[in-house]
């Protein structure tokens, strides 16, 4: 199971996302959470259609806010 977190540095939104992943990892070891920092990646953020941040993606969905844990979960749960 694998998550990908779009943020960065400058993002005042993404703490609260930072936050909230951290939960996650802490409920569910085995789930990789891979982050892409869009200043030091940018090109990889326009392939991926990024256009906000903080965006979280499981599977299909996305995110551009700090999802309640239990919508990650169901998340994981669906892919």
């Amino acid at each position: 199971m694998k998550v990908t977190y779009y943020k960065s540095a400058l993002c005042p939104r993404c703490w609260f996302s930072d936050r909230r992943l951290q939960e996650l990892r802490a409920a569910h070891p085995e789930v990789e959470i891979e982050t892409v920092e869009v200043l030091a990646d940018p090109r990889r953020a326009l392939r991926d259609k990024v256009m906000m941040l903080p965006t979280i993606i499981i599977g299909q969905q996305r995110w551009h806010y700090a999802p309640p844990l239990t919508e990650l979960e169901a998340a994981l749960d669906g892919v």
